[in-house]
């Protein structure tokens, strides 16, 4: 299927998205995997995630992470900031087609 079917998964309601919270997934130090069935994922563990797979072939589109400790995110893969995360403060990451955009870099 193309992408705007795809896209689908994004809406809520609707579509194959189970909810538009995903639950909690841990900091991996390497490149973090999310289930890719909802919008929004807390983030626990304190590791240095180097990049983020992209849900689907043809993404393009944002992911909103809650931290639940101060982890760290690198430009080594598909990111294009590097930063640390703050308990509490949502991340929006916006991916292009090419790199994930975080919304704050603090």
């Amino acid at each position: 299927m193309g992408s705007e079917a795809n896209f689908q998964n994004y809406q809520s309601p609707g579509g194959n998205q189970k909810g538009i919270y995903g639950g909690v997934v841990p900091s991996v130090a390497g490149v973090l995997t999310l289930p890719g069935d909802a919008l929004i994922y807390a983030i626990s563990g304190a590791l240095a995630i180097t990049g983020i797979t992209v849900p689907y072939v043809g993404f393009q589109g944002m992911i909103i992470l809650v931290p639940q400790a101060a982890f760290t995110w690198t430009a080594a893969t598909n990111i294009g900031l590097a930063g640390t995360a703050v308990i509490g403060k949502i991340i929006i990451f916006v991916y292009d087609g090419t790199k994930w955009w975080p919304s704050v870099i603090a």
